[in-house]
Order: C-alpha cells, then structure tokens, then sequence
C-alpha cells in the first residue's frame, strides 16, 4: 500500500473509495513502520483516485480522533477543529534522537501525519472529487468476522474480551483518549460522507457517543449475565470506578459518563449534519459479548 500505483486497478471505474487501513499493531516499535505506511497508504489511495476515472465522486478516509487530541488540563472539548501535535513532535523528536517511542504515541502520531498529509494533498491537487475524514474515538461493537481464539482479536475489543473471558483479573482504566464509538456508527458515518459528497467535501466528522472506560465493559456484562454460567467467570473489577452513573443499588450502568474536570470529545456535528443516532456504550458492549459467546 506505500508504493505508487498500489490501488491504481482497485480504484478504475469507481464511484467512491473508502481508504480504511492503516497500522495499529502496538507491537510495532518503528516511526518507520508505523508513520511511514499511514502517510504513504493515505498518499497512494488518493494518487489513485485521480486515475479512477470521472465518475468519482468521494474518497472517505478514516482517521481517529487522536489527530484531534493534545493535552490540555481543564474541562476541554475537542470538535473538529481542534488539530493534534504532541504525537508526531514527540515520534519526530524520538527518531532524530535514535530513542524508543511508545506504541500508543507512534500511532497517534501515524494519524496525525496521515491526517496533514491528506490535507495538504487536496490543497496541492485540488481534485474534482470530495474528499473527507471520519475521526472515530475508540471503536467498539460486534465485529463481522471473528478470529479462531479471543486472543486474537484487536486491540479495541481484546480488552472487552479478556473481561468477558475472565482471562483477566485486573481492568484497565481506559483504551487512548476513553471516548467511545460502536462500529456500525462508524460504517453509518461512511456511508453518508460517500452518499452526500458536496456537503461532506474538505470535512472531517468526529465519532464519539461518550465515554467508555474499561470499568464500565465490565459492569454492564456482569448485570448482562449475572445468575449464568458465562457471568461467574467474568471479571468485576471495582464497579462503578473511573465514571459516572454506576448504580450501586441496582448494580446496573445507568449512564457512563465522564469524572468532573476530564477532557472530552464531541461527536455532536455528525449528529447535527449526518442526522446520526449513536448507539450506547451499554448496548454496544452487550451486542459485543453475544457475538463473542461463539469463542467461548
């Protein structure tokens, strides 16, 4: 996918592309396995589009909401047009010096420069056809195809899983940034960027319905098969830890929502523009573990 013409026969004749890859295997340890190919993919799709005839007329591509994200202190809200940096400085900065960059940081940087260098691309070519980006937070959901073992699932759902599973004891606070998407609000997003290509053109859209931490997976699944055989082995953690809307009476999720003073993430413009519906973290993460009983 990093080298010129890759998509050049994939894209004849098409009327939308749909540029979805691009590394995230945290056991890649290299800005120059992880940076480079998400540049590159994202710089060949398009090279490709100009080649795929005039009946284009979108190009979507996905990034992440990690290229919106700096750090900041305080009650934040990030939209769309907030622009991370700290990522790609701290990789850039790392490479010249010849030291390790953790893999969280070596992605968030891969997005960000992906995400420029989409930009700077449709500045440069000014193409006839739209181009967009759908930013999701962490994605979650029921995946379509599942792997031989629960170990081998990706690194958004394998958390869910090993809660699930029981194949751990401890729960993590959160996955990247700790807001959540479920996939088929992703896919929705797509679609509707393709389908209206004049309103979406130059636009990025990010997909966030809230908060999901790690905790409240692991809550909303005890309650979901609390008195069965699946629920005794999964794991509980400390419930109602790390978010809001824990009912300690009941036992249920009522809501999860984000600890005073957190940063968050808004995901509103794609229910402004795009007429989006989010599905809960509750029902997400429900729909998941039925898909993951399979495994079992």
């Amino acid at each position: 996918m990093t080298v010129d013409g890759a998509f050049d026969e994939a894209a004849k004749g098409v009327h939308g592309i749909f540029h979805t890859a691009s590394p995230i295997d945290f056991s890649i340890t290299t800005f120059d396995e992880m940076v480079i190919p998400a540049v590159r993919g994202a710089e060949t799709a398009l090279g490709s589009a100009l080649k795929a005839g005039p009946q284009l007329t979108s190009v979507v591509i996905t990034s992440s909401t990690i290229a919106v994200v700096n750090p900041v202190e305080g009650e934040y809200v990030f939209t769309e047009k907030d622009y991370a940096t700290w990522a790609l400085e701290k990789a850039s900065k790392d490479k010249e010096a010849g030291e390790k960059t953790p893999a969280g940081v070596l992605y968030g940087a891969s997005k960000t420069a992906s995400d420029r260098a989409v930009w700077k691309w449709r500045d440069e070519h000014k193409p006839s056809f739209a181009i967009s980006t759908i930013n999701p937070s962490v994605v979650m959901g029921p995946p379509i195809v599942l792997p031989e073992s629960g170990s081998k699932l990706n690194e958004t759902l394998k958390p869910i899983w090993d809660i699930f599973s029981g194949a751990t004891t401890e729960v993590p606070p959160y996955i990247g940034t700790g807001s959540f998407v479920d996939v088929r609000n992703v896919a929705t997003m797509h679609i509707w960027a393709f389908e209206n290509a004049q309103k979406a053109d130059g636009e990025r859209y990010l997909g966030v319905q809230g908060f999901g931490p790690i905790q409240a997976a692991a809550d909303v699944l005890n309650d979901a098969y609390k008195g069965t055989k699946i629920g005794e082995k999964i794991t509980k953690g400390t419930p109602g830890e790390g978010y809001v809307g824990y009912n300690k009476e009941t036992g249920k999720v009522d809501f999860v929502g984000f600890l005073p003073g957190a940063r968050k993430i808004s995901g509103a413009k794609a229910v402004r523009e795009m007429g989006l519906e989010y599905i809960t973290f509750q029902q997400s993460i429900v729909d998941t573990a039925k898909a993951f009983e399979a495994l079992l």
